[in-house]
């Protein structure tokens, strides 16, 4: 990558950070198709090595009221969806995968705002877990399956659950590539780069968290994210 390339990566990982900080949610939603369109290589490798930085800080902030069986269930379903996701990856290339990663973002972004209300089972916390898997692996965006899921709970419920579930999530991810060698050292070197982002993210996040509007921001969020999806898939087939 160039210098620019990083540095502009760098401030777009560190405002989903502190989006993801002040709102609870929507930092890969908001920074993986802006980093595609800058360079398909930081995605979805490089974020998903730096995402247990984040989403560890998150737990740390968030401990407590954790809902340990939506945890368990979740996460045993994630593990299906993870083995899918790196045999996706190692089938499709090139604009393949810029198709892949603009048709899951966009699902995403439909699912977070289809107002769905599902009654919550182990059924559908398994399959919930599973597909976030699969598009955390082959995109670096797995929350709404499981937010979706979660969606009668208290605020410090919701965010003290959805950490730890990324945390562990997005590490069995990781593991899953490394087993289907789909991390090289320059995804390494790329992810130490945003790191810093990452941190500086949280703490920006913090004095934000009681001053910003939610509903607003999260409306930012989703249109942009749909914005750069669209680009992305265009790109691609063009």
């Amino acid at each position: 990558m160039s210098v620019w390339e990083t540095g502009l990566a760098m401030v777009v990982y560190l405002i989903a950070c502190a989006l993801q900080g002040a709102v609870g949610f929507g930092a890969n939603l908001f920074a993986v198709p802006l980093l595609a369109l800058i360079n398909p290589s930081l995605v979805p490798v490089p974020v998903l090595l730096v995402s247990p930085v984040l989403n560890g800080l998150m737990t740390w902030r968030e401990r407590g009221h954790v809902e340990k069986p939506i945890l368990t269930w979740t996460l045993l379903g994630r593990l299906p969806g993870v083995a899918l996701g790196v045999v996706a990856l190692q089938t499709f290339s090139g604009d393949s995968l810029g198709i892949l990663f603009g048709v899951l973002l966009l699902l995403a972004v439909g699912l977070k705002v289809s107002g769905l209300a599902p009654q919550r089972s182990k059924k559908l916390l398994l399959g919930a877990g599973g597909l976030s898997g699969f598009m955390a692996t082959t995109v670096g965006v797995g929350g709404p399956p499981v937010a979706l899921t979660l969606h009668d709970l208290d605020g410090p419920t919701f965010r003290a659950t959805m950490s730890p579930y990324f945390l562990i999530g997005t590490s069995l991810s990781v593991v899953g590539l490394a087993i289907g060698g789909q991390i090289t050292g320059q995804d390494f070197v790329t992810a130490l780069w945003l790191a810093p982002a990452v941190v500086a993210g949280v703490a920006l996040s913090g004095p934000l968290r009681l001053r910003i509007d939610a509903g607003r921001v999260a409306t930012s969020v989703y249109v942009l994210s749909s914005v750069a999806a669209v680009a992305l898939l265009l790109r691609s087939l063009l």
